[in-house]
C-alpha cells in the first residue's frame, strides 16, 4: 500500500509540473506575439502626443509675472510647446506652466 501512496505523490508531482510548464508555454508565446504585433506595426505604438489647443489651456502671448513659456518645461526653443499646439512665444503663458528645473 505505502508504494501507491508514493505512486499518487509522483503523479501530482508530475501533473503539477506539466500544468506549470504549460502555464509558461502559453505566458511566453502570449508575449512573443504581443511582440511581433508591436514590431509589425510600429506606428500604432508610437503615436504623436495629443496636445492641448491654445484656447483649452488659455495661452497668452505675454507672461503671467515672471512665468512665462521661457522658464517652462515643456517649452521647445525657438517656438513650439511640448503640450500645446501650433507656435508659441518664450514671453508667453498658459494654465500648464511648469517651472524648468536644470
Amino acid at each position: 500500500m505505502p508504494r501507491q501512496d508514493h505512486e499518487d505523490t509522483t503523479r501530482r508531482r508530475t501533473l503539477k509540473a506539466a500544468l506549470a510548464v504549460a502555464g509558461g508555454v502559453f505566458a511566453i508565446g502570449r508575449a512573443h506575439a504581443a511582440d511581433n504585433a508591436a514590431a509589425e506595426n510600429p506606428a500604432a505604438e508610437q503615436s504623436a502626443p495629443v496636445k492641448f489647443t491654445p484656447e483649452a489651456v488659455h495661452y497668452q502671448p505675454t507672461p503671467n509675472d515672471w512665468k512665462k513659456c521661457l522658464f517652462c518645461t515643456y517649452f521647445q526653443a525657438p517656438s513650439t510647446c511640448g503640450i500645446v499646439s501650433g507656435t508659441v512665444s518664450a514671453q508667453g503663458w498658459c494654465d500648464h506652466f511648469a517651472l524648468l528645473h536644470e
